[in-house]
């Protein structure tokens, strides 16, 4: 199900499920350059994509709290966290840990990072847009030089917020990706998990979990 006024259905709509190891420049798949590759010619909205699968997107926020501030929705339409499905939780759950690390890696290398995960249900708790989402907020260290785009630490939407540099976005997507295709890998590896659907010794992987 989707809306069509809800801007997140319209992301939905144009990006279509890609394996995240296809942006990896080490992977012998790595076959596509850019989601807008695969994306549909339609006059949905655009968006800095991080990851698209059957059931779960993630993509930059347009109007960021702090650099790499990324959103994790579900593909179909639901309102609030109430709404959301068995199988499509379990998604949700699993993804975000995963670009957390995806995340913190690509902004701040081996170094501690800290960040939030947040998620709001309805007008009164802070909800925007009416369609569930988990932000994923990273909080550079306190003596770091501030961005030349303003960022805020402030939480629930009060606050300046700046709209993302186009230039900014693409670059800082393509490189989340590439650090997600890593620990893609990294969870196969090392954890026995095919989060892309292919066959692994982990009886989750057996049963069809995790696959996009």
């Amino acid at each position: 199900m989707t809306s069509t006024r809800c801007p997140f259905c319209s992301i939905a709509a144009k990006y279509p499920p890609i394996s995240p190891s296809s942006f990896s420049s080490n992977s012998e798949n790595a076959t596509i350059t850019t989601p807008d590759s695969l994306a549909s010619q339609s006059e949905s909205s655009h968006a800095y994509l991080i990851l698209s699968t059957k059931s779960v997107l993630a993509f930059l926020d347009i109007m960021p709290l702090t650099r790499g501030h990324v959103l994790v929705t579900t593909r179909e339409h639901c309102g609030t966290v109430g709404d959301v499905g068995v199988t499509t939780g379990r998604e949700l759950g699993q993804w975000i840990p995963i670009i957390s690390r995806a995340v913190m890696k690509t902004l701040f290398g081996d170094a501690e990072a800290h960040w939030n995960v947040v998620q709001n249900n309805g007008i009164r708790a802070a909800q925007v847009v009416p369609h569930v989402h988990f932000h994923i907020v990273p909080r550079p260290p306190l003596d770091q030089p501030p961005s030349a785009n303003k960022t805020s630490y402030v939480m629930f939407g009060r606050g300046q917020r700046d709209e993302l540099d186009e230039e900014e976005g693409e670059k800082l997507a393509s490189e989340i990706r590439e650090e997600l295709a890593s620990e893609v890998q990294r969870v196969r590896d090392v954890e026995g998990v095919d989060l892309e659907g292919g066959s692994g010794g982990d009886e989750r992987t057996r049963r069809g979990d995790g696959k996009l």
